[in-house]
């Protein structure tokens, strides 16, 4: 069910949709609509949702929570990632809804989440709904998002057969968790995607990072003991400037590096102790 905080934008009776190309043995894929706009102005959702409807979906979803200081994305990027969360996730915006900046560092933390703690994760889909959106200018972890034009003739057409074939894990040489509460801060977990580390590096452009800990993987130790620890390291990369801290502990399968982030950053960096090996993967947001 959804989240109290979020409640449903139109509820739908459940069943196959009244549409001839569907029967009543047909399963709905499940779909969560995220609703960007807000304010004087903003387009309602129902049209959307309507549309999407009928072509098959069984449609929940909720408008987006503007509360980056309180982290409302993990709230919501955690019902997603529930085992029984919805096969689509669909975010619809604007333009300028896609170029707010915590519009788009709180979807892309929601799609590491689905990616690191679904054993399936769902199709993310980004709806344009003034035309078509520039896959270019999108956060990293929302690059190989589908991307749907909303003005376009039979867009929940082309929805519907965009998420049916099974969604592609992004291939990346590392794997990272998020975690995220008003009380306790922003934590990136991260290791090897294969292999191990012979340590490990995590830097913030825009924000910096406090504290960090090494120990096993899906949730923070109680005690960690850092090797050869370096902290505030600034490096530049990409023309961007990022304070990082690293460690020379080996992170295999099974370990993880901690790094709680103060701030929100602009573009986060992940690899191994500099002194091991100098590259390094940049995220964008």
């Amino acid at each position: 069910p959804p989240h109290t905080r979020l409640g449903l934008l139109m509820p739908f009776p459940s069943g196959p949709p009244p549409h001839r190309r569907y029967t009543a043995s047909m399963a709905q894929k499940t779909l969560w609509l995220t609703w960007l706009p807000a304010g004087d102005g903003a387009p309602p959702p129902q049209p959307i949702v309507q549309a999407l409807h009928q072509n098959g979906f069984a449609v929940q979803g909720a408008p987006w929570i503007d509360a980056p200081a309180d982290f409302a994305w993990a709230e919501l990027g955690k019902q997603l990632a529930a085992d029984q969360g919805p096969n689509v996730w669909v975010v619809a915006g604007r333009t300028q809804d896609f170029a707010n900046p915590d519009h788009r560092f709180g979807t892309a933390m929601i799609a590491a989440l689905l990616t690191a703690d679904r054993k399936q994760p769902p199709h993310i889909v980004l709806l344009g709904l003034d035309g078509p959106l520039d896959q270019a200018t999108l956060p990293t972890l929302l690059q190989n998002a589908i991307l749907v034009d909303a003005k376009a003739a039979g867009f929940a057409a082309k929805v519907l057969i965009a998420t049916t074939p099974p969604p592609v894990r992004p291939k990346e040489p590392f794997r990272m968790r998020v975690s995220a509460h008003k009380m306790f801060g922003l934590w990136l977990e991260v290791g090897p995607a294969t292999g191990s580390w012979q340590g490990a590096m995590v830097g913030a452009a825009g924000a910096k990072p406090d504290n960090h800990a090494v120990g096993p993987r899906g949730g923070l130790p109680e005690r960690t003991e850092l090797h050869y620890k370096l902290e505030g390291l600034e490096l530049e990369v990409g023309g961007a400037t990022f304070v990082a801290n690293a460690v020379q502990n080996p992170i295999g399968p099974e370990d993880a590096y901690y790094v709680r982030l103060q701030g929100r950053p602009s573009a986060v960096l992940i690899g191994q102790h500099p002194d091991v090996d100098a590259e390094v993967s940049v995220l964008r947001f």
